[in-house]
C-alpha cells in the first residue's frame, strides 16, 4: 500500500479584491489543518465551481483565468496554498489585465508568506529552468524532461514537458467526459502524442526513457551542487556578520529588547515626576484653553446676534415703509386732492375753493351726485380692508421694534462679556509664556535616556536582522537538502529502470484495472471490455466512442481512475492529485430521455463508493477533488463548500457578493 504524499495536494485556495477594497473569497480544501483527501465543491449551475478549479489550474501555470464580469472587476490576484513534495507552500498570481508572466512562490502557507522568503518563476517558457512548470514537475520526478517531436527518429528535436500536458491527466473537465476524444485521437495530433508521450514518461516506460533519465541526473547533480554552493557562500557572508549563530542572535536581540523596555520604562518615570511638579503649567494650560474656548463662543453669539438685529433691521424699515403707503392710501381722499385741481378748466381762474365732496356727496366742482357710489357695499369692504391692513402692519412694526431695542440691548451685553473672556485669555497666555520660558533641567537627563534607547532599539533591529539572514540560511540550506533528495530519487529511479516492467505489462495493469473500475460502477451489460496498446477503452466489444453519452461518462471515469490509481500504487512519476468535474453529467436524473441504461441514480454512488474504498486502502496519501452539482447525500461530510445561487442563502457562489 503506498501512503506517499510527495507531488502536489491541494489545501486553499483565496481570491483577492482589488486594493482598498480590502476583500477576500475564499475555499478551504482542509479538515484539521490537513488536506482533504476526498473534497467535493458542490452548488447550483452559473454560481463558480469550475472557476474555482480553473483559478487552482491557473496558480498551477494555467495560460488563463476566468473572465466572468463579476470576477474581473472583483478579483485581482489570486493564491493557491498546497503541499509540494510533502512541504506547504503558497502561489501567487495577479488577474488585471493579460495573465501574468511570473508566479510568486513562498514556502510557507498563505497566513505565513510575512516571514518567509518570495521566490519569483516565470510562467514562459516551460523549459526555464527557474520557470513555475519545472517547479511543480520537479515536486513529482519529472523536471527537466524532453519530449522528441518525432518519436521514431533517433536525431528528433525535442520540447520541454510542460506542466500543462501533466495537467491532462489531472483535470477532466467536463466537457471532456463525452466528448468522443478521450486521447485526444480525434483532435490535435501534436497533443495526442504528447499525452500518449506523459502517461509512458509517468510509467517510466518511454523508449527513450534512460537517456532522459541520464540527462536530468546531470542536471539535477548541476543543480544540487549550485544549491549546495549557494547555502555555503549565504552562510559564509552571515557568520561573518552574525558569529553568535541563530542561538545568539535571539539572546542579543531578546538582551536589547529588554533594555529598550527598561530605558522606556525610566524615562516614563520621569516624564510622570516632572508632570507631577508642573500642575500649575498644567492650570494655566487648562486655563487658557477654556478661556480661548469661552472668547470663541462669545464670538459665534457676538456673529449671531448681529446678523440677526440686521436682518430684522432690514424687515422693520420694510413694516414702516408698508405703513406709510397704507396711511397714505386711507387719507388720500379725505386729505389730499389727487389732482390737485388749482384753476378753473373752463375760464382759468382760480378757484378760491378747492374741488371737494359736499357733505352731500355731490362733487363741488361739476356738481355730480357720488354719494350712491361712496357709501355702496364695495367701497366699504375696501375701506375696512385698508384699515385692517393698517393696524396689522402697525402692530407687527411696534412689536419688532421692542424685539430690536432688546437685541441690541443683549448684544452690548454680550460684547461686554467677549471683551471680558478675551482679556481673561490674554492674561492666561502671558503667564503661560512666562512660565515656558524658565529652564528645565530634567531635559538633559531625559535627552541622556533617550540617546540610550534609541541604541538599544538600533542594536534590536539589527539582530532581528540577523535572525531573518539566519532564516534565509536556513531555507538555501532546506533548497539545497530538497535538491539532493530529488537527485538521489533519480538516482533510485535509474536504478529501478534496470528491471523496470515493459510497456505491455503496464498497459495490461491499467487495462484490468479499468474493466474493475466499470465492474465497481455496475457498468449495464459490462463485456468484452480492454483498453488497447494505446490505452484506447474497448467496451462491450466495439470502440469506446459508440456509446451512448451516460456510457461514455462512466468510461472516462473510468480511465482517469485507472490511471491515477495504478500511476499511485507503483510510486510513479505522477502529481498524486485527480481533478474531475460534473461526475454525474449523462448519468442518472441527468441522463437523456433515450440513454434509459444510465439513468439510474445508484451509478453515480457507485462512482463515489469505488473512490472513497480506494482511498481508504491503496490510495491512502492520495487527493481527489470533484466538481458535482448535487453530489449523493452519503458523501456530504467530504463537500467543502455549497454555493446556493440564492441571495438569502450564503454562500451565493464563489464570488459571494455578486448576487445579481
Amino acid at each position: 500500500m503506498s501512503t506517499s504524499t510527495s507531488g502536489i495536494r491541494i489545501r486553499r485556495l483565496r481570491l483577492f479584491a482589488p486594493p482598498g477594497a480590502d476583500r477576500t473569497y475564499n475555499v478551504d480544501f482542509t479538515v484539521d489543518e490537513r488536506w482533504r483527501p476526498l473534497s467535493i465543491v458542490a452548488g447550483a449551475s452559473q454560481t463558480g465551481k469550475t472557476s474555482t478549479i480553473e483559478y487552482i489550474l491557473y496558480c498551477l501555470g494555467g495560460s488563463d483565468y476566468p473572465e466572468h464580469e463579476e470576477m474581473v472587476q472583483r478579483i485581482a490576484a489570486v493564491a493557491l496554498e498546497l503541499e509540494i513534495d510533502g512541504v506547504v507552500h503558497t502561489i501567487e498570481r495577479t488577474t488585471t489585465g493579460a495573465p501574468s508572466k511570473f508566479a510568486s512562490v513562498w514556502p510557507a502557507a498563505l497566513e505565513e508568506r510575512a516571514s518567509s522568503l518570495e521566490t519569483r518563476l516565470t510562467i514562459e517558457p516551460p523549459s526555464d529552468p527557474d520557470s513555475l512548470s519545472q517547479f511543480l514537475l520537479a515536486a513529482f520526478g519529472m523536471g527537466g524532461i524532453k519530449l522528441p517531436l518525432s518519436p521514431s527518429k533517433e536525431d528528433s528535436d525535442t520540447h520541454a514537458l510542460s506542466i500543462r500536458d501533466v495537467a491532462r491527466l489531472v483535470y477532466f473537465q467536463n466537457s471532456r467526459l463525452d466528448s468522443q476524444n478521450l486521447l485526444e485521437e480525434h483532435g490535435n495530433h501534436v497533443v495526442a502524442q504528447k499525452l500518449q508521450q506523459t502517461i509512458d514518461l509517468i510509467f517510466g516506460v518511454a523508449d527513450a526513457s534512460l537517456a532522459q533519465l541520464a540527462d536530468r541526473i546531470r542536471a539535477a547533480e548541476n543543480a544540487a551542487r549550485e544549491a549546495e554552493r549557494s547555502a555555503r557562500t549565504l552562510k559564509t557572508i552571515v557568520d561573518s556578520e552574525y558569529p553568535l549563530g541563530p542561538a545568539g542572535v535571539e539572546i542579543q536581540q531578546s538582551d536589547a529588547i529588554q533594555l529598550a523596555a527598561q530605558v522606556r520604562e525610566q524615562i516614563d518615570n520621569l516624564d510622570t515626576d516632572e508632570l507631577a511638579r508642573q500642575e500649575a503649567t498644567d492650570d494655566l494650560r487648562r486655563s487658557l484653553s477654556e478661556a480661548e474656548t469661552a472668547v470663541k463662543a462669545w464670538d459665534v453669539r457676538v456673529r449671531g446676534r448681529e446678523s440677526l438685529i440686521e436682518r430684522l433691521t432690514s424687515l422693520a424699515l420694510q413694516y414702516a415703509d408698508d405703513k406709510k403707503k397704507l396711511t397714505f392710501l386711507k387719507e388720500a381722499e379725505q386729505l389730499f386732492d389727487p389732482l390737485n385741481v388749482t384753476h378753473c378748466p373752463v375760464c382759468f381762474a382760480e378757484l378760491t375753493s378747492h374741488p371737494h365732496i359736499t357733505v352731500s356727496g355731490a362733487c363741488s366742482l361739476c356738481g355730480h351726485n357720488l354719494s350712491h357710489e361712496h357709501n355702496d357695499e364695495n367701497e366699504r369692504e375696501r375701506r375696512q380692508l385698508i384699515e385692517r391692513e393698517l393696524t396689522a402692519t402697525s402692530r407687527r412694526l411696534d412689536q419688532l421694534n421692542v424685539y430690536l431695542d432688546s437685541l441690541t440691548r443683549e448684544l452690548a451685553t454680550i460684547r461686554g462679556s467677549r471683551e471680558h473672556a478675551s482679556a481673561l485669555a490674554n492674561s492666561a497666555a502671558s503667564e503661560l509664556d512666562r512660565v515656558a520660558s524658565l529652564p528645565a533641567p530634567f531635559l538633559a537627563l531625559r535627552d541622556q535616556l533617550s540617546k540610550q534607547l534609541a541604541e538599544a532599539e538600533k542594536v534590536a533591529a539589527y539582530q532581528a536582522q540577523g535572525i531573518r539572514l539566519w532564516e534565509r540560511v536556513t531555507q538555501a540550506e532546506n533548497e539545497a537538502a530538497l535538491k539532493v533528495g530529488q537527485l538521489a530519487q533519480l538516482r533510485r529511479e535509474r536504478q529501478e529502470q534496470a528491471t523496470r516492467p515493459d510497456r505491455d505489462s503496464i498497459i495490461r495493469t491499467i487495462s484490468d484495472r479499468f474493466v474493475e473500475i466499470l465492474g465497481d460502477f455496475d457498468y449495464p451489460k459490462l463485456s468484452n471490455a480492454w483498453l488497447d496498446a494505446k490505452l484506447i477503452p474497448t467496451v462491450r466489444g466495439v470502440n469506446y466512442t459508440k456509446s451512448s453519452s451516460g456510457g461514455l461518462t462512466l468510461i472516462s471515469l473510468a480511465w482517469a481512475l485507472a490511471l491515477w490509481e495504478i500511476a499511485y500504487e507503483r510510486e510513479a512519476l505522477a502529481p498524486g492529485l485527480l481533478i474531475i468535474d460534473s461526475p454525474q453529467k449523462n448519468l442518472g436524473h441527468a441522463a437523456r430521455p433515450d440513454d434509459d441504461e444510465f439513468a439510474d441514480a445508484k451509478l453515480v454512488n457507485n462512482v463515489y463508493e469505488h473512490v472513497e474504498r480506494w482511498l481508504d486502502a491503496a490510495g491512502e496519501g492520495a487527493q481527489v477533488i470533484f466538481v458535482d452539482n448535487s453530489p449523493p447525500v452519503a458523501v456530504d461530510e467530504h463537500v467543502v463548500v455549497r454555493f446556493s445561487g440564492r441571495a438569502t442563502q450564503p454562500p451565493f457562489g464563489l464570488i459571494d457578493d455578486a448576487t445579481t
